[in-house]
C-alpha cells in the first residue's frame, strides 16, 4: 500500500470531498481526504444497520431476547401480518394473504421478512404507501432476501427490551465500550452536506434531518467508525463472543442469494449491491463470494449507506477500509470508481 499514491488519487477525484481510512485489527494504517478534512462528520445512513444488528445479537448474549422468536413478541402491531399477491403494479390491484408464520427476530437480521423499501421496490414505489410499514409484506417471510426496514424494526426491538431511547441503547452497548465518542445521531452544524449533479457541477443539499432509527440515521467520522471495524477484525470481540460473532457473519440465507435492488427512484439509487446472485447474507452485513484478484478476499464482510459511504472487513488479509462521501444517489459512477480506485491501491503490493 503506498500512501503517496492513494492520496494522489483521491485528490484526482471529481468528487465535492471524500475519506479514505484502512485499518488493521489494532491501529490506523492510512487516513486521508480530498476537499474535506479527514475528520469529517459524515451522515453514514445505512451503515447503522450493521450496528443496530450487533446490538440485538448483544441482547441475545445478554438472555433478553431469542432471534428465532417472533419480532410480534415486541412489536405487537406485526402479528398476523398479511402478505401481498397477485400484485399488478399498473393497475394499482393486489390480493392479501396471511403469512405462513409470524417473521422472526432472526429474519430481520437477514433481510428476508418481506419488508422492502419504496426507493428501492417497484411495487412500493408503486403504490406509494405512507410508511413501508403500512403495506403488507412483500414476500412470505424466509423466501427471499428484499433490502428493506427490517433493521428499523430491529431498532424498536432494541427500544422495547432496554427500555431506553434507540440512540441511548447503542451508547451503552456499542459506543462506549469502543470508545466511539463521535458517533450519534444528532445533526451536527459542520457535517458534511450532501451533493447532487445538478447542471454540470456538485450542488450542495439540506441535511438529512434527525433520523434516530435502527435502519438509518447515524452520523460518525471515519476514524470513529473505524472502531467498530476493529471489533470485527477482532471477531466481535469486546462487545460479541464468539458463537454470535460467527453467527453474524456466516451464510444465514440458506440457498437464497443477495438480490439486486432496483432503481425504483433513481434520484435516490442506482441497481444496487454489487453481487447480486452470488454473494450471501449473515447477520447485518453482505458477505462476498466471488474472488477478485487484488480486491477484497472472499467471505469479507461490508454494506454501505444511501449517500455513499462504504466499509469493507477482510478477515483474512486483516484489514478494514472505509470511503465516506456524501452524494445522491447510491451507486453513482463515480463514487463507484472512487470505492474501486481506492481498494485496488490499498491491496496494491
Amino acid at each position: 500500500m503506498n500512501k503517496s499514491t492513494i492520496d494522489s488519487f483521491l485528490e484526482s477525484r471529481d468528487v465535492p470531498g471524500v475519506v479514505g481510512l484502512v485499518t488493521s485489527e489494532s491501529k490506523t494504517l492510512y487516513h486521508s481526504a480530498a476537499g474535506v478534512a479527514p475528520d469529517a462528520t459524515f451522515a453514514v445512513m445505512s451503515m447503522t444497520k450493521p450496528i443496530t444488528s450487533f446490538a440485538i445479537m448483544m441482547l441475545q448474549e445478554q438472555g433478553r431476547l431469542s432471534i428465532d422468536e417472533p419480532a410480534c413478541k415486541y412489536l405487537e402491531k406485526f402479528r398476523a401480518q398479511k402478505v401481498v399477491s397477485n400484485v399488478n403494479n399498473l393497475a394499482h390491484t393486489y390480493d392479501e394473504i396471511p403469512q405462513d408464520h409470524d417473521f422472526t427476530i432472526r429474519e430481520l437480521l437477514a433481510h428476508t421478512a418481506g419488508f422492502g423499501y419504496k426507493f428501492c421496490n417497484d411495487t412500493l414505489f408503486a403504490f406509494n404507501p405512507k410508511s413501508e410499514l403500512a403495506f403488507p409484506l412483500l414476500h412470505q417471510p424466509g423466501s427471499r432476501w428484499t433490502y428493506g426496514v427490517s433493521t428499523l424494526l430491529l431498532g424498536n426491538i432494541v427500544e422495547a427490551v432496554t427500555g431506553k431511547a434507540l440512540g441511548n441503547a447503542l451508547e451503552q452497548l456499542v459506543f462506549t465500550p469502543l470508545d466511539m465518542t463521535e458517533t450519534s445521531f444528532q445533526v451536527r452544524d459542520n457535517q458534511v452536506p450532501p451533493y447532487r449533479w445538478e447542471g454540470d457541477r456538485w450542488q450542495a443539499q439540506s441535511p438529512f434531518p434527525e433520523m434516530p432509527y435502527g435502519d438509518g440515521g447515524l452520523i460518525s467520522t471515519a476514524e470513529d467508525y473505524a472502531k467498530f471495524l476493529r471489533c470485527l477484525l477482532n471477531r466481535g470481540a469486546p462487545l460479541l463472543g464468539e458463537g454470535s460473532f460467527r453467527e453474524m457473519t456466516s451464510n444465514q440465507i440458506g440457498d437464497l442469494f443477495v438480490e439486486i435492488q432496483p432503481a425504483a427512484n433513481p434520484g435516490f439509487t442506482l441497481p444496487f449491491p454489487r453481487g447480486g446472485g452470488v454473494d450471501k447474507w449473515g447477520l447485518g452485513f453482505q458477505i462476498h463470494m466471488d474472488p477478485k484478484p487484488g480486491m477484497r478476499s472472499p467471505g469479507s464482510l461490508s454494506w454501505c449507506g444511501l449517500l455513499n459511504t462504504y466499509f469493507w472487513v477482510d478477515p483474512v488479509k486483516n484489514i478494514a477500509g472505509i470511503v465516506m462521501m456524501q452524494l445522491l444517489p447510491l451507486y453513482e459512477p463515480r463514487c463507484l470508481e472512487t470505492l474501486d480506485g481506492f481498494e485496488k491501491l490499498v491491496y496494491q503490493d
